[in-house]
């Protein structure tokens, strides 16, 4: 039987960056991954013209001080990456709005297209956010909150967010000035938005995550060969630490000896004496009887992806678009037209939008005719809203559903982006990130803080701030 330190389970993105990071330490770390590839929701697939991302993802959190730029010095990640400005670019049936990355310029663009001049309080809202990422430095055993978590909040600037309550007990709707509330038209295009950061509308919202969810389109990069070239950034090292990565290996049992977990896999038994959990809390249960990881989580979306890639005369370099349509939005991501990584003359397109997981259990002619659905308004949305741009060809992949996103992922339902907030006290639902008692800590959108890539690699900070 082989011994490692850590061993870690599931190579999502929270899975591979807590792998990099234990193996740093010194610490004798496996990872372990039922799929042939890293990344999880947020990975990769391969075709002749590249590689695609899974799902429609943006790269954020790279300002000073934030999760991903943490992890990026701290691993020294060797990575090419471009900031998109506008971070997203939203193509509404009338009109096209730009999240610039300067709040000067995001405000000349909110008064030209909403007539909103509110360069007060985006300022205002700014600094705030500030505080509310500089606070996750303080609250890494959150939900459990102890008398020394409520020490370092107050003794840091992080307590100047108590002279703002309503960040903590009002919706974001509730919360915005009355010309923004009263605006129809800027209301509509906020809670797109949100769909994509938050998994919510503003009216459901609250406060201090709707803040977070409308900056985040300002840090907004993207990477040179997509999620492709972050997973094989974080996996080389993981590597170069001395640490060791099985794909196909499949964790079929969990049992503690002692101060020690016995890891079961469809190829070995492994032994170690710290475990990190980057599955679903299904999954965990149904693998670990000693403990039972109890979760209230509510709703949660999931979502349609549609593949396809395309030449044209003039390529498309405002890389995150969204484009709204009579059921909702879809959010197209764009591979960068200098991509070494893809086929010469080619941009890969991955498009997403939420839907409820219900009605997706079995593949009928039902959800044959969803899939087409999709593919068609995909196509008609791209050939409406990117026609000048002079599309030379088009060739399509293929469309994911929830289903597809359970069999790779084997999240229940094939849910996706992490549980859905209402209200501060919503968090609570959150899996803290070690366990009380035993030497088992979790990262991942099931745990604090949350939704995103930046939120799964600050889960996976968290697992080596003791």
């Amino acid at each position: 039987m082989k011994e490692y330190d850590v061993v870690v389970l599931g190579a999502g993105m929270g899975g591979l960056a807590a792998a990099a990071l234990w193996a740093q330490k010194g610490e004798r770390v496996l990872l372990v991954e039922s799929h042939y590839a890293g990344g999880g929701c947020a990975g990769y697939f391969k075709r002749k013209q590249g590689y695609y991302d899974v799902g429609a993802t943006t790269l954020s959190g790279l300002a000073d001080g934030r999760p991903v730029n943490k992890i990026l010095k701290k691993l020294n990640l060797d990575l090419k990456t471009y900031h998109c400005n506008p971070g997203i670019k939203v193509n509404t049936e009338d009109e096209v709005f730009n999240f610039y990355a300067s709040l000067d310029e995001l405000n000349d663009e909110l008064i030209r297209v909403f007539n909103l001049d509110c360069l007060k309080t985006l300022k205002k809202w700014q600094a705030l956010e500030d505080l509310l990422w500089e606070s996750l430095d303080y609250v890494q055993d959150f939900p459990n909150i102890g008398p020394s978590t409520i020490k370092k909040f107050f003794m840091n600037p992080t307590r100047k967010l108590l002279k703002h309550p309503k960040l903590f007990t009002s919706s974001f709707y509730n919360y915005l000035p009355k010309e923004m509330k009263k605006n129809k038209k800027f209301i509509r295009v906020l809670d797109q938005l949100l769909l994509i950061s938050t998994q919510q509308t503003s009216k459901t919202c609250p406060a201090f995550m709707g803040i977070l969810g409308f900056f985040y389109p300002l840090d907004t990069h993207a990477i040179e060969g997509g999620m492709w070239g972050l997973v094989k950034s974080l996996e080389s090292k993981i590597q170069s630490f001395g640490g060791e990565i099985k794909y196909r290996s499949t964790c079929e049992k969990i049992e503690k000896e002692g101060g020690a977990y016995l890891i079961s896999t469809n190829k070995e038994q492994i032994k170690c004496s710290k475990l990190i959990s980057n599955i679903s809390p299904e999954v965990f249960d149904s693998l670990f009887m000693d403990k039972e990881l109890k979760q209230d989580k509510g709703k949660i979306w999931g979502a349609m992806t549609a593949y396809f890639s395309f030449s044209s005369k003039i390529p498309i370099t405002e890389l995150y678009q969204q484009v709204h349509y009579r059921d909702g939005s879809l959010f197209f991501s764009f591979s960068h037209p200098d991509d070494q990584h893809r086929s010469e003359g080619m941009q890969m397109v991955t498009v997403s939008t939420h839907v409820d997981c219900d009605g997706f259990d079995q593949r009928d002619d039902a959800y044959k005719n969803k899939k087409e659905k999709f593919k068609t308004d995909v196509l008609d949305a791209f050939n409406k809203c990117f026609k000048e741009h002079e599309i030379d060809e088009v060739a399509f992949d293929s469309v994911g559903t929830p289903l597809t996103f359970k069999h790779y992922t084997q999240r229940l339902n094939g849910e996706v982006g992490g549980l859905i907030h209402n209200s501060a006290l919503s968090l609570l639902r959150l899996i803290p990130n070690k366990m009380k008692n035993e030497n088992i800590y979790f990262v991942g959108d099931y745990t604090f803080p949350g939704q995103g890539i930046v939120s799964v690699f600050q889960s996976a900070l968290n697992t080596i701030k003791e």
